[in-house]
């Protein structure tokens, strides 16, 4: 006698959602509300990107970004960093980009940045930051709860996450602890860990001044008020 046993599929819908926006302008979006949507539900979607802005940062982030599509926290925590105007190398190494295939996305890719800008028009909003869901479908201009909810809604009634039925206390530090994720702890390789007693930088790592070993496109940094 045979039994059958009928399993459930392995492989799960991925649900994806789209992130327009200017990093170092739309501080506030990147710095606390993104970062608190993807605490929620990060490890349930996948994100793309068409960032804003100058060429000389849109691209090495967007092309940093490219690296970690798998996984949206590190996506999150390398934005949140970028848009509070940490160095950038700072940012690249938390995050674990590898330096080599950064350096040559940069070198190739600029027209990311062109990409970028004719797909934010298409979208004929003069808005910034926007999430699209799907076509005709965006969210701006609203709280972080309405934006989870929002988002929530492409899951449907019966596969919706943990996250949209109870997300941690909105940007707060009781629930959900503010500590980055570490995804590469060797960086002194890269020649970031140099002697100096001259420049002190707020992160998990003390370094001195970058190296010209990255190709990163040199901006202000934005001070927080």
């Amino acid at each position: 006698m045979f039994i059958l046993f009928l399993l459930p599929a392995l492989a799960e819908a991925t649900y994806s959602i789209t992130v327009y926006g200017d990093v170092l302008r739309d501080t506030k979006f990147f710095t606390q509300t993104y970062p608190w949507i993807i605490d929620n539900i990060g490890g349930d979607i996948s994100a793309d990107y068409y960032l804003l802005g100058s060429g000389r940062y849109s691209v090495p982030q967007m092309c940093a970004l490219a690296q970690l599509k798998t996984n949206t926290f590190l996506q999150a925590q390398f934005l949140k960093c970028e848009a509070e105007g940490t160095q950038t190398e700072i940012c690249l190494c938390n995050s674990g980009i590898d330096p080599q295939r950064f350096r040559q996305c940069v070198s190739e890719k600029g027209n990311r940045a062109g990409i970028a800008a004719s797909k934010y028009s298409q979208l004929n909003l003069d808005s910034s930051p926007i999430i699209e869901l799907w076509p005709k479908n965006t969210i701006s201009d609203v709280s972080d709860t309405v934006y989870l909810k929002k988002i929530c809604t492409i899951f449907g009634d019966e596969d919706r996450p943990r996250g949209c039925i109870k997300p941690f206390d909105c940007n707060g530090t009781e629930v959900f602890p503010q500590r980055k994720a570490v995804a590469f702890f060797d960086c002194c390789r890269y020649d970031f860990c140099e002697e100096s007693t001259t420049t002190a930088y707020t992160s998990m790592y003390d370094y001195g001044p970058s190296t010209e070993a990255w190709p990163v496109a040199r901006r202000k940094s934005i001070k927080k008020p």
